[in-house]
């Protein structure tokens, strides 16, 4: 099957290197916080490639979203694509990046060969899609589909005392206007999302494509452990309440818990004990529990025997045990059709891939409320992400580019995922 593109690979090393450099200089690694001076820098550089190079009319919509646009024969919802430039403080120079590099190539490659869609193009780089110094994340799928407001926005501050609504203001937006940056089911025909894995199936299977099937639902849980406090000398240790070893038998037993569970993963990342002196019992501990599934029935089950495991704790070490655990965002499924449909396009190329989740969450989390949404994945070298050492293979940033390209082309002929 020829390709609907070129894809010019040395366009997006250069692209990917040339945003490499707008980092914070004083910071370890590739640190690019979103609302920073390096994020405005890197967004200006975008911004030029997609009006010289792709001939895109670019606008910051209200929340400070940089949007290019590429007019199609007739009016209608948009086929949106597109990614976030912010990055984890320490972060690498692939995970988001890769999603706007190859968004702006594909506007390019329609550009230079002239290919005209009946649908708008719309390349997006959405604000602030990591953790932001105002506590939030994914700010401009946030408000891309109507979940701030200024009451939010004000209320939001950062360590300096500026509140995100300056912040937004500051990088192009108008919070003022808020509802004007929401878009509905009538202005987003699809979204499709080029993204490194950001874990390392793709990279042990040396299969270079993922078509995601969906985001994993997240929950979250804080862990009271109540023990007694002691003297660590003169205390036997039968007569221990000791909440530490109380925890670590938690973690434990949660970690075997989620080991025999295929599709579920889980974490303790955040412990705190008090009084936290080498010369003392434990009297409490608190712990920060993450669990992450596709599968909400196999979360809540993991959740049960988890439960059912502190409970024995408490009784074998004189313990209390509070758990609080909630639904911190839901599973999103996406649409069996794009699924099949990116796995197509995957095979008429004749690109390997398997269907797997994203174990991460994405600006797709929000945008699945408006339209279907597709995510292709490619390999992390050795699974690494939000770190210096993440890296993926320019081939494999190629052939996502040119499924994405074919991706947009298919459903730009149909009107419909």
């Amino acid at each position: 099957m020829p390709k609907i593109i070129k894809v010019n690979v040395d366009r997006l090393r250069r692209d990917v290197e040339s945003l490499s450099e707008f980092i914070d200089p004083d910071a370890y690694g590739y640190t690019r916080i979103s609302f920073s001076d390096e994020d405005r820098q890197a967004r200006n550089y975008i911004r030029e490639l997609m009006e010289k190079e792709a001939g895109l009319n670019v606008r910051v919509d209200a929340v400070g979203n940089m949007i290019g646009r590429r007019e199609g024969k007739l009016a209608g919802p948009c086929i949106m694509v597109g990614s976030h430039l912010d990055t984890v403080p320490g972060g690498g120079r692939f995970d988001g990046i890769v999603g706007v590099v190859a968004g702006l190539e594909v506007a390019r490659g329609f550009e230079k060969s002239n290919i005209s869609l009946r649908h708008p193009l719309e390349v997006v780089i959405f604000l602030a899609e990591e953790p932001s110094p105002f506590g939030i994340s994914t700010v401009g799928s946030r408000g891309m589909t109507g979940k701030l407001s200024n009451e939010i926005l004000k209320s939001l501050k950062d360590p300096d005392g500026r509140s995100l609504f300056e912040a937004i203001q500051q990088m192009g937006g108008n919070p003022s206007n808020i509802a004007a940056s929401s878009k509905s089911s009538e202005d987003v025909l699809a979204y499709i999302e080029l993204h490194i894995e950001q874990g390392s199936s793709l990279f042990s299977l040396d299969i270079p494509v993922g078509v995601v099937t969906g985001i994993v639902g997240i929950h979250r849980g804080n862990i009271q452990i109540t023990g007694r406090i002691d003297h660590s000398g003169t205390t036997p240790m039968e007569a221990r309440r000791d909440a530490l070893a109380a925890a670590s038998e938690a973690i434990l037993s949660f970690e075997e818990i989620c080991k025999n569970m295929d599709g579920v993963v889980g974490t303790f990342g955040r412990i705190e004990i008090s009084p936290n002196s080498l010369n003392v019992v434990p009297g409490s501990a608190e712990l920060g529990m993450d669990l992450r599934s596709l599968d909400e029935c196999k979360a809540k089950e993991a959740i049960a025997l988890i439960r059912k495991a502190f409970d024995k704790i408490e009784d074998r070490r004189g313990v209390l045990i509070n758990s609080e655990i909630e639904l911190s965002s839901k599973p999103v499924i996406f649409d069996t059709k794009m699924v099949k449909r990116i796995g197509q396009v995957c095979s008429s190329l004749k690109i390997p891939f398997i269907e797997m989740p994203s174990g991460a969450g994405h600006d797709a989390n929000h945008i699945a409320e408006l339209a279907p949404v597709g995510m292709i994945f490619i390999p992390s070298k050795n699974g690494r992400s939000h770190c210096p050492d993440e890296w993926s293979e320019f081939e494999h940033i190629c052939f996502g580019t040119e499924i994405l390209a074919e991706v947009i082309v298919s459903i730009d002929k149909e009107g419909q995922t």
